[in-house]
């Protein structure tokens, strides 16, 4: 079970650098689209995930995608060689991207990122517009129902 509140509170406290994209991002943009996880893009840099894993360690990180979900222990140095870490945690699966698809890297979505407060934290969220041309480049059915639920949200909000 996600417990998104603590999970973002605790990112942002650490000081992790992210953007919000994915479920959660939809959600913050008005869909009402239920997440399991929270899907963030980062800079992979070892500064950047030492504050990641610091944070992360009394909540027991575990590689998602491995059959045995073994425990994250590897340096931030060389997770920093990763493209991307699918974990699970005791607050839930947290998926960190280092970029989005048919939007970019973490930079290029940071460039166009709008600052929300979303349980009592600002943190960055996705463009709406960024947002919408991720999800129509995907093609699971249930984000081409999210995209269109937000380009309707992004139709009403350019008619105020």
């Amino acid at each position: 079970m996600l417990r998104a509140r603590e999970l973002i509170q605790l990112l942002v406290d650490a000081g992790f650098e992210f953007v919000i994209v994915g479920g959660i991002a939809a959600v913050a943009h008005g869909s009402v689209e239920l997440s399991d996880d929270l899907d963030v893009v980062s800079p992979f840099k070892a500064d950047n995930l030492d504050r990641l894993t610091r944070a992360l360690v009394p909540h027991r990180p575990r590689f998602a995608l491995t059959p045995e979900k073994r425990r994250v222990d590897q340096s931030p140095a060389e997770l920093a060689r990763f493209k991307n870490l699918y974990l699970l945690t005791d607050l839930g699966r947290l998926d960190v991207l280092s970029e989005v698809t048919a939007v970019g890297s973490f930079e290029a979505v940071r460039a166009h990122a709008v600052a929300m407060t979303l349980f009592e934290r600002v943190c960055r969220v996705i463009s709406l517009d960024d947002l919408i041309a991720a999800k129509a480049a995907m093609l699971r059915p249930k984000d081409k129902q999210v995209e269109l639920e937000l380009r309707a949200i992004r139709d009403k909000l350019a008619k105020r």
